[in-house]
C-alpha cells in the first residue's frame, strides 16, 4: 500500500531538507504566504540553533561554516521581510534571537 503524500502546506518542518535556498521556498507558488512565514522562521531558527552550538564548540566538522550560516541567515530575514513578517521588537532576548516558531 502506498503512503499518501501531503500536500506542501502540511509539510513537516524541515525546510532546509526540501529548499537548496530561502529564496526557493519564496518563490514556492505551492505554497500559501502563511506556510512560507512558518518554514522561514522555523529555518531561522534552527540556523540560529547552529550558532549557539558553534558558540558552544559542539558543532562537527560536517557542520557548515558560520559564514555561510551568517549568509543564509540573512536571506532568510529578507524573505521574512519581503512576506510582511517584521521582527518582533518586542521579543525577549536569547540565543535564538527571541525568536517563536510555530508549530
Amino acid at each position: 500500500m502506498q503512503a499518501k503524500r501531503r500536500p506542501k502546506d502540511a509539510a513537516p518542518l524541515d525546510p532546509s531538507r526540501d529548499y537548496a535556498t530561502p529564496q526557493a521556498l519564496y518563490e514556492d507558488v505551492a505554497l500559501s504566504t502563511e506556510r512560507k512565514i512558518v518554514l522561514l522562521r522555523q529555518w531561522e531558527y534552527d540556523l540560529r540553533s547552529i550558532q549557539v552550538a558553534a558558540e558552544e564548540n559542539m558543532t562537527s566538522a560536517a557542520s557548515a561554516s558560520s559564514g555561510a550560516n551568517a549568509e543564509l541567515l540573512r536571506e532568510v530575514r529578507r524573505c521574512l521581510r519581503a512576506l510582511g513578517d517584521a521582527p518582533d521588537d518586542h521579543s525577549p532576548t536569547n540565543k535564538h534571537g527571541g525568536v517563536s516558531v510555530d508549530n
